[in-house]
């Protein structure tokens, strides 16, 4: 079992900080740990490997079209950086979907940039498939178009966008 760093933060009742100190926690028990607002700030990263064992555990499957894992490489797909509330997210898809989730983007370059963009480890692409499609439609709200013509859906920490290709994913 592998061991995971995780920052904590002490604040007073005013909630200034105080300390910040680190805690080991198994990989299993890490994954158990919800992700704070500090955290967000700060997120967890995972290396690539990290990311694609804990997918693979949880039954996803992500593909590459240039059958590579690079980051620097927009034909890879990669995880590396990728922050544990997003995959949590995606796998918390798979679950409550009942669906088949497919990766085929992830940290790698070729994505828009912006604080909130694949490269930061917020978004990541599903294949698009009958089941899921079913799922993200039926479940949130239509809230509008994307400028390049992606319907989007809104759900409470997490934007869909239906590009003509893939689910374009936004975790916050």
């Amino acid at each position: 079992m592998g061991i995971r760093l995780r920052t904590l933060r002490r604040t007073t009742g005013a909630g200034r900080a105080l300390t910040a100190g680190i805690l080991l926690l198994p990989l299993s028990a890490a994954a158990l740990v919800p992700e704070s607002a500090a955290a967000a700030e700060h997120p967890v990263r995972l290396s690539h490997l990290q990311a694609a064992e804990r997918l693979e555990q949880a039954g996803l499957r992500w593909i590459s079209s240039g059958e590579c894992a690079d980051r620097d490489n927009r034909r890879c797909t990669s995880f590396e950086e990728m922050r544990v509330f997003t995959l949590r997210r995606v796998i918390k898809l798979k679950r409550c979907s009942g669906c088949p989730v497919v990766l085929t983007g992830g940290t790698e370059n070729g994505h828009e940039r912006g604080r909130y963009s694949h490269r930061n480890g917020y978004k990541v692409d599903v294949a698009l498939d009958p089941c899921i499609d079913r799922y993200i439609t039926g479940r949130y709200a239509f809230i509008g178009r994307r400028d390049d013509g992606a319907r989007l859906y809104r759900a409470p920490r997490a934007l869909y966008a239906r590009t003509s290709s893939h689910w374009d994913i936004l975790f916050r």
